[in-house]
């Protein structure tokens, strides 16, 4: 039942397209982590049935999040404001762990060194990664390992999302080897969509992000 109401929720906003201009809303969501692992989330859509108003929406995350906060401690999820900006919806959340966003959206989030991802169970030996500069590279071949970190994330049908870490990008998985349109955005941001169309036979894809 409560995962019927995450989607509900986010169900409830659809993602629009890319291209925002200076004292704007936002056209994307976006996801932030900070060095203590904290997680700030900020959805972007519009409403996408006429019946879903911002008092409706408000009333379902602030019941999704208090009851998500009874089974897993107080600040686990944080509801901040619900936001009306040129003709967009913007929904804040801050999450206490990368365990609480997976846990609360239903969906991968993994933050950590590259020998706790491999322990996880995630192959990175698989992922063909690429620099800023274009240049590929294996993890096999990567300087200094045990100073990096990685995020892995995973990303929905027609979903798009700007990441942003707390250090430098040095390599994302290339978008020539997965379903995904990965760039980087600055020193720190990484811009991932996934274009498929949503069908019941599609599944979500894992973005892969080393950082230091």
């Amino acid at each position: 039942m409560r995962r019927e109401k995450t989607g509900m929720l986010i169900l409830a906003v659809s993602a629009v397209l890319a291209g925002c201009g200076q004292g704007k809303a936002p056209d994307v969501s976006s996801l932030s982590i900070d060095k203590e692992g904290k997680i700030s989330h900020q959805i972007v859509g519009q409403f996408e049935q006429s019946y879903y108003e911002k008092d409706g929406l408000t009333s379902l995350a602030q019941e999704r999040v208090a009851e998500y906060c009874a089974d897993n401690g107080e600040g686990s999820v944080v509801l901040g404001e619900v936001e009306e900006q040129d003709g967009k919806v913007l929904l804040h959340f801050d999450y206490a762990s990368g365990e609480d966003y997976s846990a609360f959206n239903n969906r991968t989030l993994f933050v950590g060194s590259l020998e706790e991802a491999e322990g996880q169970g995630y192959n990175l030996g698989y992922v063909a990664f690429i620099s800023p500069k274009g240049e590929p590279m294996e993890i096999s071949d990567m300087d200094a390992p045990e100073k990096k970190q990685i995020m892995i994330i995973g990303m929905k049908p027609t979903e798009e999302m700007l990441v942003n870490t707390w250090g430098k990008v040095l390599y994302v998985n290339q978008s020539a080897h997965s379903d995904l349109d990965v760039s980087f955005a600055g020193k720190g941001g990484v811009n991932i969509s996934y274009p498929a169309a949503e069908t019941e036979e599609t599944k979500g894809a894992l973005s892969y992000i080393i950082f230091e």
